[in-house]
């Protein structure tokens, strides 16, 4: 529409704009107009406003323990948000098994500050109430950041 303004424009100032130039200048604004569009829609060109994505969260288990008795059992974990990240809570806790099985998730934990800043270290705990393991039995601790990244760490229970 801009360029359709500007040749009426053109043709009433008595001058004429040649066919070529007149292609040109819609080929340039048309490869523009496409390329905005394809950087819209892939990502590379975002709204102000967005969330913290999955790619910028960093975080390691660094230690944990299981330990189950006869009220349930309790997994304590040392996770490390690594320098460079951004800063992070942990939503979710889960047990599973060594192959993957689901003992129990739980999303009520107990972490001192409840986020976790870059280069630190927070002490996250949950409780899996009713659940009893042997000592000795292999599971996995997942931890998902409110970001969606899952951390995993393999252990053993003990009593």
């Amino acid at each position: 529409m801009f360029l359709s303004l500007f040749l009426l424009w053109a043709m009433r100032l008595r001058r004429s704009v040649s066919n070529i130039v007149a292609v040109i200048l819609l080929i340039v604004i048309a490869v523009a107009v496409v390329t905005v569009l394809y950087m819209w829609l892939s990502g590379v060109i975002s709204l102000v406003y967005t969330n913290t994505s999955a790619i910028h969260v960093k975080v390691a288990i660094t230690n944990a323990s299981v330990v189950s008795n006869s009220s349930g059992t309790y997994v304590v974990t040392l996770v490390y948000n690594l320098p460079g990240s951004v800063r992070t809570s942990i939503a979710l806790g889960e047990l599973e098994f060594s192959n993957g099985t689901l003992i129990c998730a739980n999303s009520s934990f107990r972490v001192p500050s409840g986020v976790i800043y870059p280069g630190d270290f927070a002490k996250a705990e949950f409780i899996c109430s009713d659940v009893r393991l042997r000592a000795g039995t292999p599971v996995k601790i997942v931890l998902v950041t409110a970001q969606g990244v899952q951390v995993t760490y393999m252990t053993d229970v003990s009593s």
